[in-house]
């Protein structure tokens, strides 16, 4: 027979655990519409530089801005991960086998590696783009003569990555200038990010 002790020890046992699961649930609900969020303003800005963009500087501003946000999506996704292989883990609340809990330990580790890198692709397109925006303020552009190599487009995108035979420029429109492999253009282009601006026919 259970004594009264052993009963209040159980309840206040259960109270804890409770609690802190009621503590993860909203944390992971936390993520989620963090994560949410991010992804939504990312596609709509990816929306903006398709659909409302004037000019291709503009669309440059659209493009960096909902990368970023894409960026930060899938950062705080591997957060997410990272925590919740974490908890399983450390805490191992719903009492897993051991071979799980060190898949789940594999996973965190490979989701952190993965955040950092990302992190500083998304820190080195931020550098970029804010200095090619000073620069512009500025008046200061790259223009060059350049011959062009191939020219790759995409199927589901009007991005076109224009290869020449000093470097790689990036054209957000591709249906603004109709630009051909083995011809030179005249490119005006943001120095840091490639993207071009206005291309001239030689």
């Amino acid at each position: 027979m259970i004594s009264s002790r052993e009963k209040a020890h159980y309840l206040q046992a259960r109270i804890k655990r409770d609690v802190a699961n009621r503590k993860r649930i909203r944390i992971i609900y936390g993520f989620l519409i963090v994560m949410c969020t991010f992804v939504l303003l990312g596609v709509a800005f990816t929306f903006l530089r398709i659909f409302y963009a004037t000019d291709l500087y503009h669309a440059f501003i659209y493009d960096w801005i909902g990368t970023a946000f894409l960026f930060l999506g899938g950062i705080t996704l591997l957060l997410f991960i990272i925590y919740f292989s974490s908890v399983i883990t450390i805490k191992n609340p719903q009492k897993i086998s051991r071979n799980k809990v060190f898949l789940w330990a594999g996973t965190g580790i490979i989701s952190l590696v993965t955040s950092v890198f990302i992190f500083q692709e998304l820190s080195s397109l931020t550098i970029n783009s804010v200095g090619d925006m000073k620069d512009y303020s500025n008046g200061v552009m790259k223009r060059d003569d350049l011959k062009v190599v191939e020219v790759y487009t995409g199927s589901s995108t009007k991005i076109a990555l224009i290869k020449t035979e000093e470097q790689e420029l990036y054209l957000l429109d591709q249906k603004v200038f109709n630009i051909e492999e083995g011809k030179t253009y005249s490119f005006t282009y943001l120095e840091r990010t490639g993207n071009i601006l206005n291309v001239e026919t030689k």
